[in-house]
This record gives structure tokens, sequence and C-alpha cells, in this order.
């Protein structure tokens, strides 16, 4: 599900609610931008692609255009149903890039001018009764530098109506931004007009840096998927993302080298690679799982048991790589043979890894 360069309009479009919120980034293009939709004619999800992948062609070619998903869950059975709605709109698989909510704000936010990340960054979004608030802090010691975006804090202030609702609002921005290192906020789904929000937006606003901003979910998915192959210096990391580097143990020139096969920081759903080596040596391969919070790498060997006897490095091996959660790996080993002398075989190994269990066990696998 990666976007390749070739596509010149990157689509963000937020299925969080009812009705999805949708912005676009066209080459020409500075900052996303909202795509204005009228959706009362769609009954299901297909209808809205179908009209969002119809407005995008007006500006581009259709396999020009791709399309960044963000959705509630994040299930295996929520993601094929979502590109099974899309491609039967019309989009192609290779166009389809699914994220979630956290992913698209830290990519949101690193992508403004270094002050407004310096230190917290808080995202509040305004409801009838509550407000969701989300935090996401930078750890600019690492390299590269480490976001994470915490779960979300509801904090209820009252109805519209309410009196009570610009104290209620002071006393959780108290309580969670004003005794804390908070370098800027963004709020959404309200004015703060100085009517409703005297005393809170006095507090919001002492001191540093905030921003009334709309679709910011959506605006931050464009992001993504325009700089989705682009090397950063930071890296994302949730529950969804992988925190190790995988590779395997090779030689290059006379030197043992160590071939990354899958980088960190990618969503586990989204780590489907193959690629092929020879054989060197023994009937074994080594690989290693790398944490990118730092601490020794984990070794896993695989032995290709029953392997037919040929001179070395007269073996093409194809590996293939996927995950079925952030810290379950599985590997599968296709012998390919060498060529018409050492014609390929029917063989073929499969392992399952499991990795990080006492990252997992203490609860600090994920932090900064």
């Amino acid at each position: 599900m990666s976007v390749e360069k070739r596509y010149k309009i990157c689509a963000g479009i937020d299925f969080q609610k009812e009705v999805p919120n949708v912005c676009f980034w066209a080459a020409q293009m500075k900052e996303p931008e909202p795509l204005s939709l009228d959706f009362s004619g769609c009954t299901d999800h297909k209808g809205c692609f179908r009209k969002i992948l119809s407005a995008l062609k007006r500006y581009e070619e259709k396999d020009k255009i791709c399309a960044a998903i963000i959705l509630p869950d994040l299930s295996p059975q929520e993601i094929s149903q979502y590109e099974r709605d899309a491609c039967e709109a019309g989009f192609l698989p290779e166009q389809l890039l699914i994220l979630g909510e956290e992913e698209c704000l830290a990519h949101f936010v690193m992508h403004q001018s270094n002050d407004i990340w310096q230190h917290q960054v808080w995202y509040l979004e305004f409801g009838t009764e509550e407000i969701k608030a989300r935090m996401i802090q930078v750890n600019k010691r690492s390299r590269p530098m480490l976001v994470q975006v915490l779960p979300p804090a509801y904090w209820y202030v009252g109805s519209l109506e309410s009196r009570e609702r610009d104290d209620r609002l002071l006393e959780a921005v108290r309580e969670n931004i004003v005794n804390n290192q908070v370098s800027a906020v963004f709020v959404t789904g309200t004015d703060l007009n100085e009517n409703d929000y005297k005393k809170s937006r006095e507090a919001l606003c002492s001191r540093r840096r905030v921003f009334l901003g709309e679709q910011i979910t959506a605006r931050g998915a464009c992001m993504v998927a325009r700089e989705k192959e682009q090397n950063k210096p930071y890296l994302f990391l949730n529950e969804q993302t992988l925190l190790y580097n995988l590779g395997v143990a090779g030689i290059q020139e006379g030197e043992e080298i160590t071939y990354t096969i899958v980088r960190a920081g990618c969503n586990w759903y989204e780590a489907k690679k193959s690629c092929e080596v020879i054989l060197q040596g023994d009937a074994a391969l080594d690989f290693s799982f790398c944490p990118m919070s730092g601490g020794e790498a984990i070794h896993k060997e695989m032995i290709l048991t029953d392997f037919p006897t040929r001179p070395n490095g007269a073996t093409r091996l194809l590996l293939e790589v996927c995950f079925h959660s952030p810290l379950q790996c599985e590997i599968k080993v296709t012998d390919l043979g060498f060529g018409e002398m050492y014609p390929a075989s029917e063989l073929c190994w499969t392992e399952s890894y499991r990795i990080g269990e006492e990252e997992e066990e203490d609860g600090t696998g994920y932090a900064l």
C-alpha cells in the first residue's frame, strides 16, 4: 500500500465520522486544502468513494490520484472492507493507503516549523459536551527523532448553553497544559470566541501558540501519502507500528553485513516485503530484529531442513515477509534454484517469530 512518486494528487479521506472529511494536495499547492462535497445522496462508503474520485478527476487523471483513508478501527476486517469498497468505486489497490488518526496527527504536527513541536503539542477536538484531547510529544534526543501520540483524554465541559463550560475548560487547561511545557495547541470544532471562553481562552493562549483549524487529520493524511517514500528525520511510533528493523545476515565484498528487509516505523499491516538472496555457507538464515529504542538485536535462525546438496553460492532464495501484528512476524523462504544447472525444487520453509515479549509484558515497549 505504499504511494509512488508518480501520483500528482493525494487525497486525505477521514471516515471517523458518519460523513467523511476530505482534503486534497495537488503538486502545485503549498498545503492541502478541503474538498467540499455533498454526500447526502450516498447510502454507503462505496458511494462516498465514487463521489470523491469523480471530484478529484476534475483536477487530474485517475491513474495519478492516490487516497489516504483514515479509519476509526484498524482491524484487518475493517481494512479489507474499506479497501474493497474503494476498489469497487474505481480506485486501484496500489492507489490506497490506510491510516489511523494518530499517524495523521503526528505527521501534521511534524510538518510544521520546529518551534511548534519543541515541547508538547495538544490537539483539542471540541464536541457538544466534551473535548477529545490528544497530546503529541517528540523525543529530540534519539536519531531518528521518535514521535508519539498519547491515547485521548475526554474532558467533560457541559453543553454549549452551559454557563459552567468556560470554568470547566479552564480547570482542564490548568491541569493538563498550564503546568506543563506546551509549545502549541491546535483547536478544532470551535472558534474559541472570547464571549464563551473568556477565562479558558486567556489561560490557553498564555505563553504558547494556539491555532484554529479544521480537517487537521485529513490534511495530515495528505502529508503522509505525499511524503511516504521520503527519508524523514523522525519516526512515528504507536501500537500499530513496527518497533524493530528486520534484517538478514549476509556477506558483501568479503564483509559481514545485515541487509534490512523491513524498516521500523511502518504500520504492521503494510509490512509485506520480498527479496531474493544468494545462499552462502550452511543451509540456514540468520534474521535479526533490531529495536529502535536501543539495545541488542534479537536473532532468530531459520534452518532449511532437507536442503538439496549444491555448491556454495549456487542457490537463489526468495524471502517473503509479512506481519500478523506489530510483534508477530512470518517469514517464508522458497528455493529458486540457480539456472538450468540447479533447477528450483518445490521446497519452501515458513517460520513465525514472536518478538518483544518482555517489552509488551512490562508495558515499556512504546516509551520514548
